[in-house]
C-alpha cells in the first residue's frame, strides 16, 4: 500500500521532525516539507502569496510522480481552513496514483508549542525564519483545533513534548493501524 500522508499540526508541534524520522524507516520515502521548498524560491518573502501557490503546485507535481513510482510521501504542513482545496488536491492525486491518502494531525498544548516556537525562532535567527504568525500562538492553535474538528477522516496523535522519536513512533503506530484495519 503506497501512502500519501498529510501530517498537519500547529507551528512548533514537531511535524517536520516526526515526518523525517517516520520517512527514514523506508528508503526513498519522500518527506516533502513545503516550508523548505518555498524557501528555495528566490524572492519568496517579497511575493508570499504567489510563492505559496507555486510551492503547492510544485509539491503536487512531485507528490504525483513519487506516488506513481509506488513510493510513499509524507508532507508535514500546518494547514487551516483556507488550505482545504490543497488537501482535496492531495487526496485526488493519491486516488489517481492508486495510493492511500491519510490525514493525521498532531496535538500539542499551547504552552509547549509557545516554548518550542520561541526556541526555534531564537535558534534560526531573522534571516532563516520561514514565516511569522499573524496572531498569538494560543489563538492559532485554538482556531486550528476548530478547523480540525471539521475533518471527517482525520487521525489525531499527541506530540510528545521533548521526545520527537516518541512522536514519530506514535505516527508509525497510527499508520500501521490503518494497514491492519484495511
Amino acid at each position: 500500500m503506497t501512502l500519501l500522508i498529510l501530517l498537519n499540526g500547529p507551528p512548533a508541534s514537531g511535524k517536520s521532525t516526526a515526518a523525517r524520522l517516520w520517512a527514514e524507516r523506508t528508503p526513498l520515502t519522500l518527506c516533502l516539507d513545503l516550508d523548505v521548498l518555498r524557501a528555495m524560491l528566490s524572492g519568496w518573502r517579497q511575493a508570499t502569496t504567489e510563492a505559496g501557490l507555486l510551492t503547492r503546485d510544485l509539491a503536487a507535481r512531485v507528490v504525483h510522480a513519487q506516488l506513481i513510482e509506488g513510493r510513499d510521501v509524507i508532507i508535514p504542513q500546518f494547514i487551516g481552513a483556507a488550505g482545504v482545496p490543497f488537501i482535496d488536491r492531495l487526496h485526488a492525486i493519491a486516488d489517481d496514483a492508486g495510493a492511500t491518502f491519510v490525514e493525521i494531525a498532531l496535538r500539542i498544548d499551547a504552552a509547549s508549542a509557545s516554548r518550542h516556537f520561541e526556541a526555534r525562532a531564537e535558534a534560526e535567527g531573522p534571516q532563516d525564519r520561514h514565516g511569522e504568525l499573524d496572531a498569538p500562538l494560543t489563538e492559532v492553535i485554538r482556531a486550528h483545533e476548530v478547523f480540525l474538528g471539521t475533518r471527517a477522516d482525520l487521525i489525531r496523535i499527541d506530540s510528545v513534548d521533548g521526545d520527537p522519536a516518541a512522536t514519530a513512533r506514535a505516527l508509525g503506530e497510527a499508520v500501521e493501524s490503518l494497514a491492519l484495519d484495511g
